[in-house]
């Protein structure tokens, strides 16, 4: 493992005790953040229901599934599991998830990254090119900054993909689940400034989806308004 760990439930905290609030294989980290109700291993019966929620889920369809060297794919997953705090709602409503909703939060002292499945993985602030790496769901989540990664990093080639203003960037955060990539970039949706602004609008307290880069350098932008709709 590199970088900076995610926690999750069941691990061990610094001083013997393990962390016991939450769902194995449903939540990462803390209460707050959305359970996922199709989760590996999970039982549904009925049309379908999980027993053991009490929720309505809808497995993944595919909607749009457009065939290139970096495919576009739009999918869809429904739960209508709930906490008393929530993950935010997606772009087409409560219950429902697809892969755009990806959402990174920036807290003072945590990282807080929201998935499509609505499981809310916690990572530890990030200073430009450091990393922080989430064991269960072997995915790594970056900070950019830097030009070059170390050279024993293991995403260190698949980082000289990607386009030096993306690198150089200590404001956009990427993450990815494979040394071969793609990396899926987090970042803000640009907006135009009113006539009589002074100074540039601060950026967000949190990153969505903005497009994915493969190993070859080859990109897929996407573009949202500016209060974030993909």
């Amino acid at each position: 493992m590199s970088g900076k760990p995610a926690a999750r439930q069941g691990d061990m905290t610094q001083y013997g005790g393990s962390i016991v609030q939450g769902s194995a294989g449903v939540r990462i980290g803390a209460p707050t953040g959305v359970a996922c109700s199709v989760c590996p291993g999970g039982v549904t019966s009925g049309h379908p229901v999980n027993p053991l929620l009490g929720a309505k889920v809808l497995p993944g369809e595919t909607d749009i599934a457009l065939p290139a060297p970096l495919p576009f794919i739009l999918s869809r997953t429904y739960s209508s599991y709930r906490t008393k705090t929530p993950a935010p709602v997606g772009s087409l409503g409560p219950g429902w998830k697809m892969p755009a909703d990806i959402r990174l939060q920036l807290r003072d002292n945590t990282l807080i990254l929201s998935d499509n499945g609505g499981r809310s993985l916690y990572f530890e602030h990030l200073f430009p090119g450091e990393d922080g790496y989430s064991r269960s769901e072997s995915l790594w989540l970056v900070r950019g900054g830097v030009a070059k990664l170390d050279e024993g990093h293991r995403l260190a080639a698949l980082w000289q993909a990607l386009p030096e203003e993306l690198r150089l960037s200590p404001h956009r955060y990427l993450a990815t689940n494979s040394p071969q990539g793609p990396w899926w970039l987090l970042g803000w949706c640009e907006r135009v400034p009113e006539a009589d602004e002074v100074l540039p609008a601060p950026l967000p307290p949190y990153r969505v989806l903005t497009g994915l880069v493969d190993r070859f350098g080859r990109t897929q932008t996407f573009h949202r308004e500016a209060a974030g709709e993909f």
